[in-house]
């Protein structure tokens, strides 16, 4: 997998005029940090980017970095005398002195730091070397995706995939009761639907990350998670962004359904959505920004008779980057950039009315050299 190649590290410090870059943190919640070392650890390590890669861990970690990172040398805390500065200076200087003395060690004067990088750590480097924060170049290094990169989160999408099979397939086997849905005799919720597609998800190497099953009125807020008995005959959004496990890529994909009859609104809003959707995809290629991709939908919709806005009618962007974080660049929305072969991209127009609740449909896509290709393969049908 493309990690940033020793040709993107060298221009990026001739560039800037630094002798390194620094990142310091955790690779379970810095996407950055994991894609240039491809060491997964929850506990806080720093990656020196400069002549070579190296990484410093902690003693007990070491075997580890030495078996799973993609870095040309190991450090530890420990052969920069952490537990004697432990000792000495207490837990809060300790730590930073060993920064200290190992970026001395590789040479290095003229620093950069990543802009996310804790605030005692640019304090006290700060004392010793000439340091910049700077965002991580791995921000953009990251929109394009490698081949294998795209195949990884091809995967993920399956797998997410047959979470919505679950999901729907649920909804399918219940029974409308007046305004709400039943399976088995019992109320079916938000909850249980979650759980069960979040199992399959876990069955298949993916973890969930914020569910959505949301339905009825309560669904025309885009990000609402869903709570309580579904509705009958009214539109139930379900969006999955499950993450593997193993390679820590994200899909994302949306459906709505309805289980009993949708009102005459709510068949045109899932018409006037699919169709958004299919313009969406058609204008997606090298070349293209995000922002005439998201003008090209949000006029669609308004050739529709829909309000494009904040509050009502289309009142998001038409989709976003997807890769080691579920929400990265390139942007399909007002400030979308450039895209380029090897983006991987949503593309979920939705339309949403206090009182009626919200229809949004979502494929993922990659950006090929002559267009583009959709990773997503389940059926799109409002009724099951």
């Amino acid at each position: 997998m493309l990690i940033g190649s020793d040709s993107q590290v060298r221009d990026f410090l001739r560039r800037e005029d630094l002798d390194g870059f620094l990142l310091v943190g955790d690779s379970v919640s810095d996407p950055d940090l994991f894609y240039l070392s491809r060491f997964l650890s929850s506990d806080s390590f720093a990656l020196l980017l400069s002549e070579q890669r190296t990484i410093l861990v902690s003693p007990m970690e070491r075997g580890r970095a030495l078996a799973e990172a993609t870095v040309d040398c190991v450090k530890t805390t420990g052969q920069y005398l952490y537990r004697e500065k432990l000792q000495a200076l207490g837990r809060t200087l300790a730590y930073p002195a060993v920064l200290r003395d190992f970026l001395q060690s590789q040479g290095v004067n003229s620093l950069g730091l990543a802009d996310n990088a804790p605030a005692k750590i640019y304090k006290s480097l700060c004392q010793d070397f000439s340091v910049r924060l700077l965002e991580c170049p791995a921000q953009d290094w990251r929109v394009e995706k490698s081949g294998s990169e795209v195949a990884a989160i091809e995967d993920v999408q399956r797998q997410g995939e047959g979470a919505m099979a679950v999901a729907v397939d649920m909804i399918r086997r219940s029974s409308p009761r007046g305004e709400v849905l039943e399976l088995d005799g019992q109320p079916l919720t938000s909850e249980q639907v979650r759980s069960a597609l979040e199992m399959r998800l876990l069955q298949g190497g993916c973890e969930a990350v914020d569910t959505i099953v949301c339905g009825g009125p309560e669904a025309a807020d885009p990000h609402r998670r869903g709570e309580g008995v579904l509705p009958a005959n009214s539109p139930i959004v379900i969006d999955i962004f499950p993450r593997s496990r193993s390679s820590r890529y994200f899909a994302d994909m949306t459906r709505t359904v309805v289980r009993g009859e949708p009102s005459p609104e709510v068949l045109e809003m899932y018409r006037s959505v699919k169709e958004a959707l299919q313009v969406g995809q058609r204008a997606l290629k090298p070349g293209i920004s995000g922002s005439m991709v998201h003008q090209a939908v949000s006029q669609a919709f308004l050739d529709m008779g829909y309000p494009v806005g904040d509050e009502r009618g289309f009142i998001h962007s038409t989709g976003h980057g997807v890769g080691l974080a579920v929400h990265e660049r390139p942007s399909l929305g007002l400030c979308g950039e450039v895209l380029r072969a090897g983006n991987v991209v949503t593309v979920e127009p939705g339309l949403y009315f206090p009182g009626i609740g919200g229809v949004r449909l979502e494929d993922l896509v990659v950006i090929s050299e002559n267009g583009h290709r959709n990773l997503t393969c389940f059926e799109k049908s409002l009724v099951v």
